[in-house]
């Protein structure tokens, strides 16, 4: 049985000022270990940093939906839905409304599967405060406190050698 301790993806919107596209961060973790991260820069420019948010959550649900697959062929198969922490609540809104929205209309096609793996049980999406995402290293220009104290609360970065 696999165990996912969080699944975590900040978003920066507008971050590369050339053409306005924005930055992704993904973290993944299982049974506290991180096994995939990574920062990029989106493929399109979003109209809203929820919109931003939501093509990173479809990412992230690639991404876990992967893993789930790649765990079960190995027999570890992974019982519940995988946590996603999401610090944006209108991209959490798009993605538990199957109903049509008139104002989504323009996001592409590909980044609606979300709704189909939170409504199939796969994936579940629960709210965590913006201060609280590990991942935010990824996306945000940080101070060296804050960033040293995240990678090393998300296992990415060194850990601090303490003497006796």
């Amino acid at each position: 049985m696999a165990y996912w301790e969080r699944s975590l993806k900040p978003t920066r919107w507008a971050g590369n000022r050339g053409d306005r596209r924005s930055v992704s961060g993904m973290l993944l973790m299982l049974c506290g270990a991180p096994v995939v991260w990574r920062s990029t820069f989106q493929k399109t420019v979003a109209l809203s940093s929820t919109e931003a948010e939501y093509m990173a959550l479809s990412d992230c649900v690639k991404e876990c939906i992967w893993m789930r697959r790649l765990l079960k062929d190995i027999g570890a198969d992974q019982v519940g839905a995988t946590v996603i922490y999401e610090d944006n609540q209108g991209a959490m809104a798009l993605a538990n409304n199957v109903d049509y929205q008139a104002h989504t209309k323009h996001i592409d096609i590909r980044y609606h599967f979300i709704r189909e793996k939170v409504v199939s049980n796969e994936v579940e999406l629960e709210y965590m405060d913006t201060k609280n995402q590990l991942a935010d290293f990824m996306t945000k220009g940080l101070s060296s406190k804050t960033l040293s104290y995240l990678m090393i609360r998300s296992n990415v970065g060194p850990k601090l050698e303490t003497s006796n």
